[in-house]
């Protein structure tokens, strides 16, 4: 890396955590700051009772007598002993926060999950850099790596999700870009052994470890091998096709092993099938709407720089990948694990975070082309499309002066929740949704019932004697002190 490249990367960096300075340690609130709340809840958890009393799975409610799930309340296969886990992703996105907490000897907090997320969005604009260096001849002096960089540094969608937003649909894009950056140097360097298959199988069983597009990138890594093998029988790829398999595999069976000191098989698939059945792939009207958010992800987290790679690539295809080492398999393991994850997990992909994955091949291609034309016209260009990033970030997130109190509302209703019931009462609520970011605040498991009467019925499920019974009564949230029948 050349030394006034690094230089610039981090003064970007900075100046993109400037950006987001006014939205760190503000409470928990609205465009999927639930998981961000989640994540410290399962965090909490682990720090409050012990990680091996949890058997390392992420629980997400409480385990206080008063916050025990009781029997008849839910039917949820992730059930145990009280305690409901949420099993949808593997576990290493909440293992890595969970050891940083504990090394510094620190309580789960906002800000400090922030942070953490904020380190890995430099590594992976680094990661974008090294990735353009490797497709560019060797000792050429292009800004294009640059380039690339900075557009992922600001760009709506990174900003926003590697900061405020945590959770292991969005961490896994900062293993998955160094798995892409493995994979283009193994194919250039030519080497043959098993240096570079073990590098890339640690790579895909980090990022499978993480969340599921590491299984997609598996399976893209290894058809791209056997296409290869097909054509030349060398061994090489066939060791390339061992790890693909090793890496994905090894991860999907530590992460079972991990789920099942909670739930048995049975549960453990029925859980999978309800979740694929919520966000998998569907049909008809329903398949529309979901490509229809999923466009609009697109366009509210990257659309000054779609604006831009698609110029360059209608107007100057040619010109900017002529002299490109590699660029086909680039587009290739960038491209169709994204592709792949969309199709197959279609109504998930409504989610704009979704398309934050798709973020490294845009910029790549942004910065490929923005770096073939004159300098005078190219740093203005890239300047232009950061600042219309920052614009659209502010306009989806708006300033904490700006939100009309919609920040402040999750926490104030949990301090309120914390503050009115006491340890040993359980807390129910009434006409209203408790979201996690409730939750997290009130450090307590919040219960939705239909009535009074239907509390009662679970206090005595709970063999619990007291509770607080929570309403919107159509102007304020309402409270009362309830008891046992």
């Amino acid at each position: 890396m050349l030394r006034r490249h690094l230089l610039w990367l981090l003064l970007a960096f900075v100046v993109s955590v400037g950006v987001r300075l006014p939205q760190l340690d503000r409470p928990l609130s609205a465009h999927h700051e639930l998981c961000t709340a989640l994540v410290l809840i399962i965090l909490h958890n682990w720090q409050t009772d012990g990680f091996v009393h949890h058997h390392g799975a992420p629980a997400i409610s409480f385990s206080g007598p008063a916050d025990l799930i009781p029997p008849g309340y839910t039917d949820a296969p992730a059930l145990h002993e009280g305690v409901l886990y949420y099993l949808s992703h593997p576990p290493l996105a909440y293992d890595l926060p969970y050891l940083v907490f504990t090394l510094t000897g620190t309580e789960a907090n906002v800000l400090g999950l922030q942070v953490f997320n904020l380190a890995f969005h430099l590594l992976t604009a680094l990661a974008l850099y090294l990735i353009v260096r490797e497709l560019l001849p060797k000792g050429s002096a292009s800004p294009a790596p640059l380039l690339a960089g900075v557009l992922y540094l600001f760009m709506p969608a990174p900003l926003w999700f590697h900061s405020n937003v945590y959770m292991s649909d969005m961490f896994v894009q900062n293993a998955w870009v160094w798995h892409i950056l493995v994979v283009l140097r193994m194919y250039r360097s030519k080497t043959v052994g098993w240096k570079w298959p073990l590098l890339v199988g640690i790579t895909l069983f980090v990022t499978t470890i993480i969340s599921w597009p590491g299984v997609w990138a598996g399976v893209v890594l290894f058809f791209v091998a056997l296409l290869r093998w097909w054509r030349s029988r060398s061994a090489q790829e066939v060791r390339i096709m061992v790890a693909a398999v090793l890496g994905v595999g090894i991860a999907l069976a530590y992460t079972a092993w991990r789920w099942l000191q909670v739930v048995d098989m049975e549960h453990l698939l029925a859980y999978f099938s309800g979740r694929y059945t919520e966000r998998g792939v569907t049909v008809g009207g329903g398949a529309w709407h979901a490509l229809r958010d999923l466009l609009t992800g697109y366009r509210t987290g990257y659309l000054p720089v779609i604006i831009l790679a698609l110029a360059f690539v209608v107007l100057r295809r040619e010109r900017m990948t002529g002299g490109l080492v590699g660029w086909q398999l680039f587009v290739v393991v960038a491209a169709v694990p994204v592709l792949l994850d969309h199709a197959l997990l279609l109504q998930y992909s409504g989610h704009d975070f979704a398309a934050l994955k798709g973020g490294v091949l845009l910029c790549v291609l942004a910065g490929l082309g923005a770096a073939g034309i004159q300098r005078k016209w190219s740093m203005p260009l890239i300047i232009a499309t950061c600042i219309a990033g920052v614009l659209y970030f502010y306009r989806t997130n708006p300033m904490p002066s700006q939100d009309n109190a919609r920040y402040a509302q999750e926490r104030d209703l949990g301090l309120s929740i914390r503050e009115e019931a006491l340890p040993n009462e359980t807390v129910f609520v009434h006409g209203f949704a408790a979201e996690p970011q409730v939750q997290w605040y009130a450090k307590r498991t919040i219960f939705r019932v239909e009535s009074r009467e239907k509390a009662k019925e679970l206090l005595h499920a709970q063999a619990n004697a007291a509770g607080v019974f929570f309403w919107w009564n159509g102007t304020r949230v309402a409270h009362e002190h309830i008891l046992a029948p």
